[in-house]
């Protein structure tokens, strides 16, 4: 089915944006960057923050303390951020590209930017993208731990599920043939999503191009600047896994902080290294 454009796609198809290659400080730039957009409008930040968290922690207690999703209660809550998280986080980018732009965002102007009429929703149809391949990984993970063992999926207890037979294996390192495999097939998802979506999100929201367009440019600047997606890629993991670490016990409240921050700084990030359509 062919997707609706707008005037604006329409006049961008065919276009191709410039590459810039930065260098190797570019990511503590892009959080210093974001550090001050949040301090220069911390309302905004907090309000996004708190509802993100909101969200996160409440996805997370139903999922988790419920007898039948228990098991993939982690999968499960990472498929919910993966589609809704880039989608509310395209207000923060508004938030910073209307502050460069000399303005002074609130709160109705760039929620707004979250919901606004742009095509058919092109930041949807990749969230949608990102949703495939977290299921994908859902599904292949138990195929990849039954090849390991027996060769079917008739490997665990009574007592056990695939999940938990899953995590025993890596925690233990018996099977290291599957954990390192495991390893890979999960490294290598998690760049190809994080490529698809590094750039894509700001891109519809700043160039109202169409979605193929923006993960082609996404995908063309984390390959030109590879040491740098390298180095930013495990910061985000730490901070993140850093937030929910230590504040796991206070309603995840580390993230209410966090990403914020690293949404401003992403915004930056796409600034720096995209350049106009030709």
């Amino acid at each position: 089915m062919a997707i609706p454009k707008t005037a604006r796609m329409e006049e961008h198809l065919g276009k191709t944006a410039k590459i810039n290659k930065v260098g190797l400080n570019a990511p503590f730039v892009w959080l210093k960057e974001g550090v001050n957009d949040f301090f220069a409008m911390p309302i905004l930040a907090i309000f996004y923050g708190v509802l993100f968290t909101v969200v996160s922690y409440t996805a997370w207690h139903y999922l988790s303390t419920s007898p039948v999703l228990g098991d993939v209660s982690a999968p499960l809550l990472a498929v919910i951020i993966l589609l809704l998280g880039p989608i509310s986080a395209m207000s923060l980018y508004d938030a910073s590209r209307r502050r460069a732009a000399g303005e002074s965002p609130s709160i109705l102007t760039v929620f707004s930017a979250a919901f606004k009429a742009n095509g058919s929703c092109p930041s949807i149809f990749l969230s949608v993208i990102l949703v495939v391949l977290a299921i994908a990984w859902m599904m292949f993970s138990p195929l990849i731990y039954a090849v390991f063992n027996t060769g079917t999926l008739n490997i665990v207890s009574e007592n056990q599920t695939v999940v938990q037979a899953i995590l025993a294996d890596i925690t233990s390192g018996d099977n290291q043939g599957f954990v390192i495999t495991f390893f890979i097939f999960t490294t290598v998802v998690g760049l190809i999503a994080f490529m698809i979506s590094w750039f894509s999100f700001p891109m519809v929201l700043d160039k109202d191009c169409d979605p193929f367009t923006a993960v082609v440019t996404s995908l063309k600047a984390a390959m030109a600047n590879k040491i740098i997606m390298l180095i930013w890629v495990p910061t985000v993991g730490i901070l993140v896994l850093g937030a929910l670490v230590l504040t796991v016990n206070f309603y995840f409240v580390g993230l209410v902080f966090i990403i914020p921050v690293l949404a401003h700084a992403t915004w930056h990030a796409y600034k720096s290294m995209i350049g106009e359509l030709k």
